[in-house]
């Protein structure tokens, strides 16, 4: 038996989330079982439990995007990936239970260096990271960023990677606490608490070379208009709640856009490229240019609580389930 957190309905997280015991089921010829330790909760969890993509989404089932476990069995049709084996099973939700059976081709290895807490939070934030400053905008040195809610955990990870190779971001935040939680090298602090604070906190820093942002609203018109001509503007989040007005494209026709979702990414390569990122990223882990705070542990059969504590997400850390 083992405990799962199921989702029966859509609707808010804390509400929707039941904890339940279920039985194994059997283990198939070409699957493996593996034996979940650490848990992380993400935007992406509980947007999907809002029912945001009821389209994709079967009821019954069970979140969790980023777990961390060890094999613990394998089917008997399984090569190349051993019981004892350290590893994140990425393919799809499924990791708020005790055990998850899984395709082993999609079980990133994860090295001895970080520990089961660095394991649990190695993949959606510092995945997203690594991939937009790498493949999407051509990190280098000399380049001119802004970075958007800078002060959350992915935009530490952002900042830390960025500093990694020399450069200085422009951190936008939202409050003075957020502020006083940067981290690392700034070209520049913008503190986004009215409608002119952006506009202000921007004049003279024109000629960005690309603005990672996860807010989304009317305030991206004006991110976008400090970018210079061919500038990239890489949207991977809505933390405001409100899309991109439409007005945006047409009044930025000079710019590269692009949106950002890790999930169409790793489902659209090839697995050892997939395994390859994630060593360069569980590599600035262990180097410590990655560090993902936690704020509180939770056992899993406490998830309501666990929600309760998370919701509304909010700069100061992680909370995990283990």
């Amino acid at each position: 038996m083992q405990y799962q957190a199921v989702v029966r309905k859509f609707g808010p997280a804390a509400e929707a989330v039941e904890i339940e015991r279920a039985a194994l089921p059997v283990l198939r010829r070409d699957q493996v079982r593996v034996r979940l330790l650490a848990r992380s909760i993400n935007p992406s969890d509980i947007i999907t439990i809002s029912g945001a993509y009821a389209g994709r989404t079967t009821l019954p089932f069970i979140p969790g995007f980023e777990a961390f476990g060890v094999v613990e069995a394998c089917g008997e049709d399984v090569y190349g990936l051993a019981p004892g084996t350290r590893v994140l099973p990425v393919r799809g939700a499924g990791g708020w239970q005790e055990y998850k059976h899984t395709d082993p081709s999609w079980c990133l290895r994860v090295p001895d260096g970080l520990s089961d807490f660095e394991a649990a939070t190695s993949y959606v934030n510092p995945m997203t990271a690594w991939l937009m400053l790498h493949k999407k905008i051509g990190l280098r040195p000399g380049m001119r960023i802004a970075v958007n809610a800078a002060a959350s955990s992915i935009g530490s990870i952002l900042i830390g990677l960025a500093n990694a190779v020399g450069v200085e971001p422009v951190a936008i935040v939202r409050s003075e606490e957020s502020r006083a939680r940067l981290s690392g090298s700034l070209e520049a602090v913008i503190v986004d608490r009215a409608d002119s604070d952006l506009a202000t906190g921007l004049a003279g820093r024109h000629g960005l070379d690309a603005v990672l942002d996860c807010v989304g609203g009317a305030h991206a018109s004006i991110l976008a208009a400090a970018l210079k001509p061919g500038g990239h503007f890489v949207h991977y989040g809505l933390l405001s709640g409100q899309s991109i007005p439409p007005s945006f494209w047409s009044s930025h026709p000079d710019i590269a856009f692009s949106f950002f979702h890790l999930r169409e990414w790793v489902h659209s390569e090839a697995m050892e490229n997939v395994q390859r990122a994630y060593a360069e990223v569980a590599a600035q882990i262990a180097a410590k240019i990655i560090a993902t705070e936690v704020r509180e542990v939770f056992p899993l059969e406490k998830i309501r609580l666990a929600l309760q504590s998370t919701l509304p997400f909010r700069t100061g850390g992680k909370v995990l389930l283990a």
